[in-house]
C-alpha cells in the first residue's frame, strides 16, 4: 500500500492505472492507494513536488487496558449539603 499525499493547497485530481477510475485529492488530503493503482500521472506528479508518495504501514489497534477508576469517598458531591451549590450574596 501506498500513501499520496497532496502537498498543495489546492485540489488535485489524478486517472488511476488499470482502470477507469480517478481519485480526487482536497488540499493536504491523504489517502491510501494499491502500489498497482499508481499511474504514470501520478509518478510524474511526485517528481515535481506536486503529491508525496511513502510506503504506508498498517496501523494495528492497540487493545485498551482496563482502567482503574478512583472509588468517591466524599466529594463535593457527597458533603454535608449533598451536592448543592450556595446561593450567591
Amino acid at each position: 500500500m501506498i500513501e499520496i499525499k497532496n502537498l498543495l493547497f489546492q485540489p488535485l485530481t489524478f486517472h488511476l492505472a488499470g482502470s477507469g477510475r480517478g481519485l480526487h485529492l482536497s488540499p493536504r488530503e491523504r489517502r491510501t492507494l494499491g502500489e498497482d493503482d499508481i499511474s504514470p500521472e501520478i509518478n510524474a506528479a511526485a517528481k515535481r513536488g506536486f503529491v508525496s508518495l511513502t510506503p504506508a504501514t498498517p496501523t494495528v489497534p492497540e487493545p485498551e487496558t482496563a482502567r482503574e477508576e478512583p472509588v468517591e469517598t466524599e466529594t463535593e458531591n457527597t458533603g454535608a449539603n449533598g451536592g448543592k451549590r450556595r446561593k450567591r450574596r
